[in-house]
């Protein structure tokens, strides 16, 4: 009777949203959830009993966040309050033998996204068709669906046992008094979790419940807009918000400010505009600070360190550096290394065969290491079919790319 006492003084929820979620005249639905409770009460008993349950699991949340923030933020738990009680819904029936869920069936419930509720021994049924289908060994990484949202679970999280909305207690039993299927506990799920989105460091205050933790209702006394530039108390799911005044932010540029009204995430590039030089400071053009720096089209004028050779590297800002040809060299061949040769000095040849690969693609070059390209032709002597494949003969491979590999023979074909 204490029960009944306390649920009579429980703040209710908004009105329109209970009562555009419960169907009065569903006596077919109230008949049934008079069997399933054991009890002679009449439908509209039931009704008023299942509101004042309703309203305990709401009271909380309700005493916490006022009125005026509920209205929108219950919008998606009332459908789940009210099938779950036995009032009906869309909820009310299980998707998988699409039979109602009784007040006194186990049951599971996704905590994905769709929270929608089975029957355990369809759901267990469903979780494990995989493994009854395949001949071949389940990989260690595998995973089951939910059959409406298709939020993949992994095998260890297949149900194993009627459990509470909130997972406290194993084989919740009925209560009149309390949500069907709930253990009449403090849902106390982490938000932060439940709300990847969020910074939330606060727990649910809704009696355990079906369906999504509604936003946080905790009162932040200084939180602070994107911009950081004010501050005021704000309900916790509402924490972040934009004040309306310009961003003021310094840019990446580091000369200007954004000036964008107060928003969410980085500031965008520049886009102040003003005439900018390039970077060797030839040309001049009108651009937006964030595209400033850029090269032009004209070829450098400076030489390197070395002062013999000529600055190959295009438009650049700064000194053109030393000389590429200073330092370590190689012989044309690539086989000798030379230390300390001048940059105005050619590499001498080293005497050794070059070995380069050929245009052929199959032979190297027989010639001992020289400067530049290595000859047209390969002069390897190669056996090769003719066209026909009626003779074959010795040729020499000639240059890669022409019809040398199809000779000819005098067959008239």
């Amino acid at each position: 009777m204490a029960a009944i006492a306390a649920s009579s003084t429980t703040p209710r929820p908004p009105s329109d949203l209970i009562s555009s979620s419960y169907s009065d005249d569903d006596d077919d639905n109230n008949s049934t959830t008079t069997t399933d409770s054991d009890t002679s009460a009449a439908p509209s008993q039931n009704r008023s009993r299942s509101s004042a349950v309703e309203s305990s699991v709401l009271s909380t949340y309700l005493n916490a966040s006022g009125e005026a923030l509920s209205s929108a933020s219950l919008s998606n738990l009332i459908p789940f309050l009210s099938s779950t009680s036995g009032r009906g819904g869309p909820h009310s029936s299980c998707l998988i033998c699409l039979s109602r869920i009784r007040l006194t069936d186990p049951v599971w419930s996704c905590t994905s996204s769709c929270f929608s509720l089975f029957h355990l021994p369809c759901i267990q049924s469903w979780s494990l068709q995989p493994l009854h289908s395949s001949n071949s060994s389940i990989p260690s990484g595998s995973t089951w669906s939910c059959p409406k949202c298709r939020f993949a679970y992994p095998r260890s999280l297949v149900p194993r046992s009627y459990r509470c909305f909130c997972g406290k207690l194993e084989d919740p039993p009925l209560d009149p008094w309390l949500l069907p299927h709930s253990c009449g506990e403090v849902c106390d799920r982490p938000l932060g979790v439940l709300h990847p989105d969020s910074t939330c460091s606060h727990n649910c205050l809704l009696l355990c419940h079906p369906g999504p933790c509604p936003p946080c209702p905790q009162l932040v006394l200084a939180a602070r807009c994107f911009c950081g530039s004010h501050k005021e108390a704000r309900r916790c799911a509402h924490k972040h918000f934009s004040c309306g005044r310009s961003c003021n932010k310094p840019l990446t540029c580091g000369m200007h400010r954004c000036q964008e009204i107060c928003h969410q995430g980085e500031c965008p590039p520049c886009k102040v505009k003003g005439n900018y030089k390039c970077e060797c400071s030839k040309v001049r053009e009108e651009r937006v600070c964030s595209e400033r720096k850029f090269r032009c089209e004209n070829p450098c004028d400076g030489v390197h360190s070395c002062s013999k050779h000529k600055c190959e590297r295009g438009c650049h800002a700064g000194p053109c550096g030393d000389c590429p040809r200073q330092g370590k060299r190689t012989c044309p061949c690539g086989k000798q290394e030379h230390k300390e040769l001048g940059c105005d000095v050619e590499s001498p040849t080293c005497g050794a065969t070059c070995g380069k690969l050929l245009r052929c693609g199959r032979h190297k070059c027989p010639e001992r290491c020289h400067r530049g390209s290595c000859v047209e032709t390969c002069r390897i002597m190669v056996v090769r079919f003719c066209r026909c494949g009626g003779s074959k003969k010795e040729v020499r491979l000639l240059k890669f790319g022409s019809n040398s590999f199809g000779t000819t023979c005098d067959t008239i074909s």
